[in-house]
């Protein structure tokens, strides 16, 4: 039987055979001296750490020249392409009103409304008939349109068609303040459009960013360049927009920082997401400060946000009151210094790692040498152990070594690892230390035991814990032994438990026990047959799942 059971077990899972060494690496780990282990570790690292940082600090300053002056290069380098990007987002923004500002309809219908707020200095349009204008003139609901599709088209707040004086022509949306009076006559008397500073528009938490955009609608004629007849203004949204524009990207480096800077007069404000801060300094007094470049970036100065230590400088939009604020934390800039002093004494200090790796080679060789001893000694009294149980019942000789060999089939065959079957291989081998305390004559006692044999028989589990109790085990093999007679359906022994409440491996060391037993001889009984121990054990007292894995073993 034996041999086809291995016949068997190698035609399912070839690597069913149980070697004990295999598991005396995770199943004992005694006391372990640290303490001379750690300090070596302590007075190695301490060691380099100084010497390191002697060699090191010789370099630090023509390093740390170096490093100011990359970082200065890549501070402006940043402004510069922020600003950039900031001044074709504005060019664009400014270039929505074209479709509006150039539409002849428009051009038309502006200076004839213009003529009549004020016949005296209206512009007279060239090469347009006054029919032409008469019908231009009848369509004004189609301009409100037109203007309504606009402030649509481009998510814009509002936009309103004004004249030179004024007066609103065509209004689409919702402007949410009035237009300043000189903003109005610079554009008329410049003919140049203008961006007004940002301001906060809505109320509570729906506060936004806006920024105001003013275009001049010229006259239609000859000249594309003709007098301003009415403006064309409108208010964008772009706190979202100009949050994400300014957002750190994959290139840039912890501690670097994009800001937009804006100045209504002379006072600055950085610009949030949906709010605007006052800036303590002046902007002329910020501008003489930051917007040179060249050496002033080499300083580190406190940061105008929030006042830690930071390289920086500024860079103007172009036709804006916008400027890009570029700042570098000084305390990120210069850290890396940190990554080239390793450098610098792992050179010198390398004969001490080489000596030191050998010395903590050495060290943890002796430990494992301790430790496997350790082992060895705990197998050694393991099999003693079993010995004397065995010899105390004649009847259980050889049966630990089979149920540890099943068991360890099982779990394997169950997906259990090596730590887990380890687990079932020691727990098999120790689970009947308790048998000694048990009386030799309820031991080889052949008739039924009496409730009171059977109760001090069972409770050789208890006696076996209490036996191994102050042994440290890596593994869990305490509780395994103590859960081993419990069963799925709560007819088991000590506490009765059922089912998820048990340990999974001590219910494949229970059936493989249990199996063990049925199919050998006993004092007071008969082997079974191996399909009448399955047909016993399918009852319900143990895991479907494992019966099924050890009859496939023993098939």
């Amino acid at each position: 039987m034996a041999n086809n059971n291995k016949k068997t077990a190698k035609a399912h899972v070839p690597s069913l055979h149980v070697n004990p060494a295999e598991f005396q690496s995770v199943a004992y780990r005694g006391a372990v001296p640290l303490r001379a282990f750690l300090g070596w570790v302590s007075l190695i690292v301490i060691s380099v750490i100084i010497i390191g940082a002697l060699f090191a600090n010789l370099l630090v300053s023509q390093r740390l020249g170096q490093l100011v002056a990359e970082t200065a290069a890549r501070v402006e380098l940043q402004a510069q392409g922020r600003a950039s990007t900031l001044t074709e987002w504005a060019i664009g923004s400014a270039n929505l009103g074209k479709t509006i500002e150039r539409a002849e309809v428009v051009r038309i219908f502006s200076t004839e409304s213009a003529r009549l707020a004020s016949p005296a200095n209206a512009p007279q349009m060239e090469g347009v008939s006054p029919d032409m204008i008469a019908a231009v003139m009848q369509q004004k609901p189609y301009m409100q349109q037109l203007l309504e599709e606009f402030v649509s088209r481009n998510g814009l707040n509002g936009a309103q068609l004004l004249l030179p004086n004024g007066k609103v022509l065509l209004s689409a949306g919702t402007m949410p303040r009035a237009l300043p009076a000189n903003a109005l006559q610079d554009v008329v008397r410049q003919s140049n459009g203008q961006i007004l500073p940002l301001t906060i528009t809505g109320e509570g938490t729906a506060t936004d960013v806006a920024m105001d955009v003013l275009r001049p609608v010229n006259t239609l004629g000859t000249d594309d360049n003709g007098p301003v007849v009415a403006v064309l203004w409108y208010n964008q949204p772009v706190g979202e927009k100009i949050a994400r524009l300014l957002a750190a990207t994959q290139l840039d480096r912890e501690g670097e920082r994009t800001a937009l800077v804006q100045h209504v007069g002379e006072q600055a404000q950085v610009v949030g997401r949906n709010a605007l801060g006052n800036l303590p300094d002046n902007y002329s007094e910020i501008l003489s400060r930051l917007a040179m470049g060249g050496d002033t970036v080499r300083v580190v100065q406190p940061s105008m946000v929030d006042s830690l230590p930071v390289f920086a400088t500024l860079r103007q939009i172009p036709g804006t009151p916008f400027a890009v604020l570029q700042e570098y934390s000084a305390k990120s800039a210069l850290g890396i210094m940190a990554l080239y002093k390793p450098g610098i004494y792992l050179i010198i200090t390398l004969g001490m790692i080489v000596v030191a790796a050998l010395m903590l080679a050495l060290t943890l060789h002796l430990m494992g040498q301790r430790n496997r001893t350790r082992v060895k000694l705990l197998g050694q009294t393991m099999e003693a152990l079993v010995r004397v149980v065995e010899a105390r019942d004649p009847f259980l000789s050889g049966h630990h070594a089979k149920v540890a060999r099943l068991a360890v089939q099982v779990g394997n065959r169950t997906g259990l690892g090596v730590g887990e079957r380890a687990t079932l291989y020691y727990a098999a081998q120790l689970a009947s230390v308790g048998r000694m305390l048990v009386p030799q004559a309820v031991m080889a006692k052949k008739g039924k035991l009496t409730d009171a044999e059977r109760q001090t028989l069972e409770d050789h589990i208890n006696q076996a814990v209490a036996v191994l109790g102050d042994i440290e085990f890596d593994l869990p093999i305490m509780p395994v032994i103590s859960q081993m007679y419990e069963r799925e359906d709560g007819t088991g022994h000590p506490l009765g438990l059922k089912a998820e409440r048990i340990n999974r491996m001590a219910k494949v060391l229970g059936a493989c026990d249990a199996f063990v037993a049925m199919t050998s001889d006993r004092a007071h009984r008969k082997a079974m047959t191996k399909a009448e121990a399955l047909k016993a054990m399918s009852t319900g007292a143990f895991a479907s799942d494992i019966t099924a894995a050890i009859k496939s073993e023993k098939a």
